[in-house]
């Protein structure tokens, strides 16, 4: 049975990790402090230790500092517990040979799986030797045993076929090989995705400086110069490993941080999404005499916007947007919403004031910023005519000219308070003639089309 023990200043965690690792049959020893763990080590053998980097007192890097000190740990294998802002010491945990990081607060799964790794060692680094020597395959073996898994090549060839099937954690590339040279070894290694971040460290009996100016402009990690200094290639490689497993965790974190905002930002576009709805249905049962005149002018922008080839968010954001066109119908008197005779010119400035009453109200929707703009501009016309700010041209929002020909399309094909339905042969002609004064010419003649293609004057009743 391993035996592992977890130092940690915060009661809780230890209690939990106890807990989390016993479940999985390990014998586990805690201790509170840098101190009292360096104590436990002194008085029984332990298998792994789990470290949290802040604690008061001696922290700690410091703690692992002070046992590494000690011959007989040098090769402890240990665990990092980190918090989000203690990557320079993650840096100082990097150097002095941790295992593996574990992100606070950790997940039950999370900690079996890297510690399972840890024991096991599937968390041995593999070096890969490309060399056409064979002595300094010998020479490569001898310095890195016990520390490393080695496996040799003899040729460029080689390394990339091994490659086909293996991913080594470090490459030490000769520099000068008959046939495929090591440079060009390189240059392959990169063009593929899956190796291309695998550090590189060229062996060479070259100490011109411009070699090594040029290999590491190239990318190569660092360079080892031949005959071999053992002590000088174990501690190059043994920095570069570990920091490289430094950053491949950083990069998980990265990645990981990512994902969770990506599915933060998708939980509050659905919330956004169903506000839309809502506050759509609320604007229609208002007007008694367009019901549903929201939802169409929605399906229509929606299909002029796919004839546009627009891509599938700019679809959504169209379509959201002239759910709510009219959303400042809100706050217009009932009363002059649903007036059956003819409005008076002051009335009718009442309803205009719906374009900037709408865009107020949406603009506090972040998730979906373009809701305000098709709110706000729908009722601007081509020409420079329209209201609230008389706009002309592309200086309109193009989502307002979009929704702008649908809602027109819409209020001349639906019942209405003071009149029936237009015939479609009408709709047609009043878009014809509102073709670059009102509509956007080619949005305009998207909406000709579909009313042509719709020979049964089936588009209105859309639902």
């Amino acid at each position: 049975m391993n035996t592992i023990l977890v130092i940690d200043d915060e009661n809780m965690n230890l209690i939990s990790t106890r807990h989390i690792l016993e479940s999985c049959g390990y014998n586990v020893v805690t201790a509170d402090s840098g101190e009292k763990g360096i104590a436990i080590l002194e008085e029984i053998s332990i298998d792994l230790l789990l470290l949290d980097v802040k604690m008061p007192g001696m922290d700690g890097i410091e703690t692992l500092k002070e046992i590494r000190r000690k011959s007989r740990f040098s090769k402890l294998k240990v665990i990092f517990f980190t918090s989000s802002d203690s990557e320079d010491a993650l840096v100082q945990a990097a150097h002095l040979y941790a295992s593996g990081f574990l992100k606070k607060p950790c997940m039950p799964e999370d900690i079996k799986e890297i510690v399972g790794s840890v024991l096991e060692g599937s968390y041995e680094k593999t070096i890969l030797a490309v060399d056409d020597e064979p002595i300094n395959h010998i020479f490569i073996r001898k310095i890195f045993e016990g520390e490393y898994r080695v496996d040799s090549v003899s040729s460029g060839a080689e390394a990339l076929e091994y490659l086909n099937n293996n991913l080594p954690d470090i490459i030490l590339m000769d520099l000068k090989m008959p046939e495929v040279s090591g440079t060009d070894t390189y240059l392959a290694i990169r063009e593929v995705e899956a190796w291309s971040k695998i550090p590189v460290v060229f062996i060479t009996a070259d100490e011109d400086g411009d070699t090594e100016v040029r290999l590491l402009k190239m990318g190569a990690r660092d360079f080892i110069t031949k005959p071999f200094v053992p002590e000088v290639a174990r501690e190059r490689i043994k920095r570069i490993i570990e920091l490289s497993t430094l950053q491949d965790f950083l990069q998980s974190e990265v990645d990981r941080k990512t994902n969770d905002l990506e599915k933060a930002y998708r939980r509050l576009k659905d919330l956004s999404e169903q506000i839309v709805m809502a506050l759509s249905g609320t604007i229609d049962e208002k007007d008694q005499y367009t019901n549903g005149h929201s939802k169409r002018v929605a399906i229509y922008s929606r299909e002029i916007a796919i004839r546009m080839k627009k891509s599938e968010e700019e679809i959504n954001n169209i379509f959201f947007a002239a759910m709510l066109h009219d959303v400042g119908k809100i706050g217009i008197p009932l009363e002059i919403i649903n007036k059956p005779g003819r409005l008076t010119d002051e009335e009718f400035e009442i309803i205009k004031s719906h374009t900037e009453k709408g865009a107020k109200i949406l603009s506090t929707i972040s998730a979906l910023p373009s809701l305000s703009v098709g709110a706000h501009w729908h009722h601007e016309r081509y020409d420079g005519t329209g209201y609230p700010d008389g706009l002309k041209g592309t200086d309109i929002p193009e989502i307002a000219r979009i929704i702008c020909v649908a809602d027109c399309y819409d209020a001349m094909s639906s019942n209405r308070s003071y009149r029936q339905a237009l015939a479609q042969q009408v709709v047609r002609s009043e878009i014809e003639k509102g073709r670059g004064s009102q509509f956007d010419p080619a949005i305009a003649d998207i909406m000709l089309d579909m009313i042509s293609e719709d020979k049964d004057y089936k588009m209105r009743e859309e639902k």
